[in-house]
């Protein structure tokens, strides 16, 4: 192998964030790029150390100053891979309770994080390069699964007064979720399948009781074909036309899918630009709920929509250019594709 094609995977793993799984083959440790592959080597195990001392100091405060709070997403799944470095992560999610949200941001504000502003499910804080995301809920106000992932308290356990805990099933039926939200909006990347092969092959898993919650969630048929996909790649499973609909639609894009995706998807979704844009800017009142405790009537609707506008563009306004420019590009997509990708989610057990 060429040093240009070694380059080439270091780079495509960088891209679906596996890169730290390189170390255990000999001809990226050892050799002409050696030096080069171990210096980013040791920055994925810094990062790691960096976010585990941060989730502690985080949680130990939490605790201390009575914030509800459960762990989410990677910081949960990386106890589940053979070693914390190898599952990489970017943002710390946190769940917390939405009325605790003027305390929490004292918490915050005291342990160096600044404010930047808050998303339709979540808050942004960010400290030194890291950022925090404070979940308000585990998805939108506007998902089909909204009321289910409200009882998320309910079922999760203290492990402390104030840190809980899902239990393994819980946080799979969540991870799985939280994949299809990427799957539809663009796709997603090897990592997040690795994510569902791991989880699912633990031995205490209860695989019953994830069947009948898939079902109730109506996303049984496409855990089955994601969970059929992990097993073809990571063991010997055969392939069947799925699972190759699937791994073209994965493979090329990034950890969270591509651009390309994102367009089709989008107005499979919205239908238009315009409707996309007219979603983005004026969320609906029961999604602002979730975002501003203090709007109780829908007549103060405009008045967080203002608030809202005034937060992204002071804290984020990187993120309204996006938006515009997605917007943009969702003109130039023909019906037939749009329908052809519609087809293609019901095919993997996805009904829009």
């Amino acid at each position: 192998m060429t040093t240009e094609e070694k380059l080439d995977i270091i780079e495509y793993a960088k891209k679906q964030g596996l890169l730290p799984f390189l170390q255990y083959f000999d001809i990226f440790s050892a050799g002409d790029i050696r030096e080069k592959f171990l210096q980013q080597l040791v920055g994925y195990v810094y990062a790691d150390a960096r976010q585990k001392e941060e989730i502690s100091d985080l949680l130990d405060e939490f605790e201390k100053n009575r914030i509800f709070c459960m762990p989410l997403k990677g910081i949960r799944t990386k106890e589940y891979y053979p070693a914390t470095e190898l599952r990489t992560m970017g943002d710390l999610d946190f769940l917390y309770k939405k009325e605790q949200t003027l305390e929490l941001k004292e918490v915050m504000k005291n342990l160096g994080f600044e404010y930047e502003g808050e998303a339709a499910k979540h808050d942004h804080y960010r400290k030194n390069g890291l950022t925090v995301e404070m979940h308000r809920s585990l998805v939108p106000a506007e998902s089909k699964a909204y009321r289910y992932f409200q009882d998320s308290w309910k079922r999760a356990t203290p492990e402390k007064e104030y840190i809980y805990q899902m239990s393994l099933e819980d946080h799979y039926i969540y991870t799985l979720y939280h994949l299809i939200e990427h799957f539809i909006r663009g796709g997603i990347g090897i990592r997040m399948v690795l994510d569902i092969y791991i989880l699912s092959n633990q031995p205490q898993i209860d695989h019953e009781y994830i069947k009948n919650e898939l079902e109730t969630l109506g996303i049984k048929k496409f855990e089955e074909n994601i969970r059929h996909l992990s097993k073809v790649w990571f063991e010997d499973e055969a392939y069947n036309q799925k699972d190759l609909e699937l791994e073209t639609y994965i493979v090329n894009g990034g950890i969270f899918g591509k651009e390309e995706n994102m367009v089709k998807n989008t107005k499979v979704l919205y239908r238009s630009g315009t409707g996309f844009l007219i979603h983005t800017i004026f969320p609906s009142y029961r999604s602002m709920q979730t975002v501003f405790s203090w709007l109780r009537s829908p007549l103060l609707l405009p008045a967080a929509w203002a608030v809202r506008f005034k937060n992204v563009w002071t804290k984020r306004r990187q993120n309204i250019h996006l938006q515009f420019e997605r917007a943009s590009k969702i003109k130039t997509e023909e019906k037939e594709i749009v329908q052809q990708q519609r087809e293609f989610f019901k095919r993997m057990g996805l009904y829009l």
